[in-house]
């Protein structure tokens, strides 16, 4: 499956993600400062694809209920995670239930682990809300039909 069919997707339809069924229920297109638009795609079971279509990188997140508060190096269920990347950008357009409202704006740092794993927190610029997941990248190759 290609990334292309991932993001046309219906709302409510499933795919397997790395062996893992996510059932569509949202989606949220946000065009990043550098002007590059990524797309966060959301399931019934509290998982994020984040989509960077120009990149061809998929990430399948969790979300997690601790509360991350951010710095360098964050330690996490015994795990080091370094500060790898942050971004941010406005939500231009949201189908179905995601976490996100059109023209907010939200910022995420990335943090990698030794091990491949990312821990990403997002915050909502306008209300200061943060929401934090850990995932792994997948390849196309580990998206398929159900």
């Amino acid at each position: 499956m290609k990334i292309s069919d991932l993001l046309a997707m219906e709302l409510g339809e499933s795919v397997s993600v790395a062996n893992e069924p996510f059932t569509k229920i949202g989606q949220a297109e946000i065009t990043l400062d550098d002007g590059t638009t990524m797309f966060w795609l959301y399931d019934d079971e509290d998982n994020m694809l984040s989509v960077a279509p120009k990149e061809d990188e998929i990430v399948l997140f969790h979300q997690i209920t601790e509360e991350i508060e951010p710095s360098e190096v964050i330690l996490f269920q015994n795990k080091e995670y370094e500060f790898s990347y942050e971004d941010a950008g406005v939500v231009k357009q949201v189908d179905g239930d995601a976490l996100l409202e059109e023209e907010d704006r939200n910022g995420f740092s990335d943090y990698q682990s030794k091990d491949g794993e990312t821990l990403r927190v997002i915050t909502n610029e306008n209300s200061g809300e943060a929401v934090s997941y850990v995932g792994r990248t997948v390849s196309e190759d580990d998206l398929s039909e159900i």
